[in-house]
Formats: structure tokens, sequence, C-alpha cells
């Protein structure tokens, strides 16, 4: 059984449009500042996360620094 719909109709303004030519150079320079000022934003916030303090220490740094030791050689 087909379902039974009201006809279309075609509006005579539409608000959406699809851009067909090329960017001008302002337009590019802008997107191209835009896109590389939020990179250099999120990279540095992640450098800075990564870089920061643990709030809790692990029990290992409680201990103080291990000194690494060649194994003992001898007949002491």
């Amino acid at each position: 059984m087909v379902a039974m719909s009201a006809p279309r109709t075609e509006s005579k303004g539409s608000k959406y449009y699809y851009r067909r030519s090329s960017l001008k150079g302002g337009e590019l320079v802008r997107a191209l500042g835009i896109g590389l000022a939020a990179g250099a934003a999120a990279f540095y916030i992640a450098r800075i996360v990564l870089q920061r303090t643990p709030l809790v220490a692990s029990d290992d740094t409680r201990r103080g620094p291990r000194r690494l030791r060649a194994p003992h050689a001898g007949g002491d």
C-alpha cells in the first residue's frame, strides 16, 4: 500500500546555498590562521597536561630515588 502525502511545494527563496567558486585570498588566509591557532592551542594544552605533577604520589616515589648498581663481582 502506498502512503499518500501532500505534494511538495518549491520554496521561492532558499536560505541555504553552496559555494561553488574558490576561496579568495583573504578568506583562505583567515581560515588557515584559525586552523593554526586552534592547533597551537590544542598542542599547548596537551603539553601542559602531560607535564603537570601528579596529585597523588605512588609508593615507589616515597622511598626516594633508586640507584642502579652493578652486580657484585667478587668474593668478599
